[in-house]
């Protein structure tokens, strides 16, 4: 199952990104992994939280500007393993067609191993196509689970 991801505009200025994490730690919300994109005169920062839901609409009453559109809100999670490094992950990815469309920087190390996080081009597809493979996804709860 794809992980849910909260994506906001923000203008590119000195202490956007602050405010911003000031609203989710003032809610006591955990952030797992975060992506941040320079776009001319704002950015998008990505994130996965604890709770997206109630993050999003924390946001959303502070008057952020949400990415909501579907392709904004889901990303895969993979474990990272001696049996299946980043090279094996990418090839599989790469002969199924499957784009990686940008990947997170992550806090998360699941049982000493670290946690890749994409958003590519089809979620369902490609997380299916990654577990035929024998290529562990994980859930939000798995990434609660272990966040250290």
């Amino acid at each position: 199952m794809p992980v849910s991801q909260v994506g906001v505009f923000l203008d590119n200025r000195p202490g956007s990104l602050s405010e911003l994490m000031g609203h989710l730690e003032k809610a006591h919300l955990r952030i797992f992994a975060l992506s941040i994109a320079e776009a001319g005169e704002f950015g998008v920062v990505r994130m996965i939280v604890e709770n997206p839901t109630k993050a999003a609409q924390l946001l959303e009453d502070a008057e952020f500007n949400l990415a909501k559109a579907k392709k904004n809100t889901e990303v895969t999670a993979i474990l990272i393993t001696k049996e299946n490094p980043i090279s094996k992950v990418t090839k599989i990815i790469s002969e199924h067609a499957l784009n990686i469309e940008y990947a997170y920087s992550s806090a998360v190390h699941y049982e000493d191993k670290t946690v890749l996080i994409l958003r590519l081009s089809e979620p369902e597809k490609a997380e299916k196509t990654l577990n035929d493979n024998k290529i562990t996804t994980l859930t939000l709860e798995d990434l609660k689970k272990h966040f250290q």
